[in-house]
C-alpha cells in the first residue's frame, strides 16, 4: 500500500485521500472514492496536476473487507455486526447481559498494525438488545491482508475475543435481619429498592424473610430459601468483619465466604459466598440507594450465571471509586477533610 501525492495520470483506480472541492467551494469528490477515467478529467479542468491518493496492492485489504472479517472474528456468542462502510464495523448486543471482554487478546489484536482499531465498552458492562458494545474500525483505507490473517488467528486460538452472557431469569430471595420492633422499618426500607432491581434485570424477587439478627436465625433462614438461585442478606448492622453475624451464619448454615470487603465504594462492606452453587450476598445499606453502587456491579453477574471469585471481586478495585451517596451515614464529604 502507498500513500502520497502522485501525478494525475498515475491516480487511476487510487483513492482518493482527501476531499476535493471546485473553486466556489462546492463537493467534487468526497475522500475514499476510487478514481475512475471521468474523475481524471474533471481534476484536469480544476487546474489539478497531482493528487494524494492510497493505493492498495494485492496484498492489500480494503478497509470495508478488512473491517467485516475482523468483526466476524472478534464477535462471539449473542452479538451482532453491522457494517456501514467508512471502514467500520458495529458490534451490537443481540440480548440483554454482560459484556465479557478476553482484554489481553483485544489489546494483543490493537497492537497488530497501526489503523487496525477495536474500541468496546468497559468489561462486564451491563447492556440492553440493540447496545453498541464495539467498533471496529480500519483507519486507513487499507491494510495488509496478512495482518488481517493474524487478526483471524489471534481470535480463533483464543475462544471469543467478545460476548454477551444473557441474564437469566433467576428467583432471589431477600432475608431482612434485625430486632422484632424493627421488622416493618426495615422490611419497607430494603424491599422496594431490591424489587426495583431484581425485576428490573428480569428475575423474580421471591416472598421476603424476616430474622432476628443473630446468626442462628440468619443461618435458619438461609437453609429455609430452598426455591432460591441467589440469596440477598440485608441487616439492621453493617458487616464490620469476618467473624459477624451475617458470615458467621454462611458458614453455620453450610456455605463458604470468598470475601468480605471488596475494593469498590459504596459498597465496601458486602461479603460474597456461596451455599453450594447458590450465590448468597450479604448486602451493604447502599442496596437502599437507586444509585449505582456494588450491588450494580454483581448482581447482573450472578444472574447471568457467573460464579464470581475471589479474584473477580478484588479486580473490581480498578474504577471501584463510584459517585458517593450522599444519604448514607458517613459521606465522602465528611470525611475528606
Amino acid at each position: 500500500m502507498k500513500f502520497g501525492e502522485v501525478s494525475i495520470d498515475e491516480s487511476l483506480g487510487a483513492i482518493l485521500a482527501h476531499k476535493l472541492y471546485d473553486k466556489a467551494g462546492k463537493l467534487i469528490l468526497n475522500k475514499g472514492h476510487r478514481l475512475v477515467e471521468s474523475d481524471l478529467a474533471a481534476l484536469r479542468q480544476l487546474g489539478l496536476e497531482r493528487v494524494t491518493v492510497t493505493q492498495l496492492s494485492a496484498a492489500d485489504l480494503h478497509e470495508d473487507a478488512a473491517a467485516e472479517r475482523i468483526g466476524a472474528a472478534v464477535a462471539g456468542a449473542k452479538l451482532r455486526m453491522r457494517t456501514p462502510g467508512v471502514g467500520r464495523a458495529n458490534l451490537t448486543a443481540a440480548e440483554h447481559g454482560i459484556l465479557h471482554v478476553n482484554v489481553p487478546r483485544l489489546e494483543l489484536i490493537n497492537n497488530i498494525y497501526d489503523g487496525i482499531t477495536i474500541a468496546t465498552l468497559r468489561e462486564f458492562s451491563l447492556v440492553d438488545v440493540g447496545e453498541m458494545v464495539a467498533l471496529v474500525k480500519i483507519v486507513p483505507f487499507g491494510v495488509p491482508a496478512a495482518r488481517v490473517v493474524d487478526v483471524e488467528r489471534i481470535a480463533q486460538s483464543s475462544g471469543a475475543v467478545l460476548q454477551i452472557r444473557p441474564l437469566e431469569k433467576k428467583r432471589v430471595a431477600l432475608i431482612v435481619s434485625g430486632s422484632e420492633s424493627t421488622r416493618t422499618r426495615l422490611m419497607k426500607s430494603f424491599y422496594e429498592p431490591v424489587r426495583r432491581r431484581v425485576v428490573g434485570w428480569g428475575s423474580q424477587l421471591l416472598e421476603p424473610a424476616f430474622a432476628r439478627h443473630n446468626a442462628k436465625s440468619i443461618a435458619d433462614a438461609i437453609r429455609a430459601q430452598s426455591e432460591a438461585d441467589l440469596i440477598l442478606v440485608a441487616g439492621i448492622s453493617a458487616i464490620i468483619d469476618r467473624e459477624d453475624v451475617v458470615p458467621s451464619a454462611l458458614v453455620l448454615a453450610g456455605g463458604s465466604i470468598t470475601l468480605h470487603g471488596v475494593p469498590v465504594d459504596p459498597g465496601t462492606l458486602l461479603m460474597m459466598g456461596y451455599l453450594g452453587d447458590v450465590p448468597v450476598v450479604g448486602a451493604p445499606g447502599c442496596i437502599k440507594s437507586p444509585k449505582t453502587n456494588i450491588i450494580d456491579w454483581i448482581l447482573p453477574r450472578l444472574l447471568s450465571g457467573e460464579r464470581l471469585t475471589r479474584a473477580n471481586l478484588v479486580s473490581m478495585g480498578h474504577g471501584g471509586l463510584l459517585k458517593d451517596i450522599a444519604e448514607r451515614p458517613m459521606p465522602r464529604s465528611m470525611t475528606d477533610g
